[in-house]
């Protein structure tokens, strides 16, 4: 699993008070839109021999979730981190592919995050 640790969000939260739900709706957003490009990367980068691997993330094997301001996509196929580090062989694709795709997501990420503070500067100066 990759985990991507945005610091000091509870604590924007928390300081905002009557605006914490709408706070947490947009980053919420922000972060279910930044999980899907992460797990679209790296379906992308996964090493295909029966395509188990590549299909099981985020999917029915694995998992795709946002709670509160926590994100995470992965897969339970057992010998995933075997490929990813590099050790189990396929066909096509390449190692680390969960980190690649969070590193191809990046620009992305960044972008959904602009919009997220954009969107919330906009409504507390209102």
């Amino acid at each position: 699993m990759i985990s991507i640790r945005f610091t000091g969000l509870t604590d924007l939260i928390n300081n905002f008070g009557k605006s914490s739900e709408f706070l947490e709706s947009v980053i919420g957003k922000a972060l279910k839109n930044s999980i899907a490009m992460v797990e679209t990367e790296a379906k992308r980068l996964t090493p295909v021999d029966t395509g188990l691997l590549r299909s099981s993330i985020g999917g029915t094997q694995g998992y795709s979730y946002v709670r509160g301001l926590t994100a995470g996509v992965g897969t339970n196929v057992k010998y995933a981190i075997y490929v990813n580090e590099g050790s189990g062989k396929h066909k096509v694709g390449q190692s680390h592919f969960m980190e690649g795709g969070v590193e191809n997501a990046t620009s992305y990420i960044e972008k959904e995050f602009e919009k997220a503070m954009v969107e919330l500067s906009v409504k507390l100066t209102q």
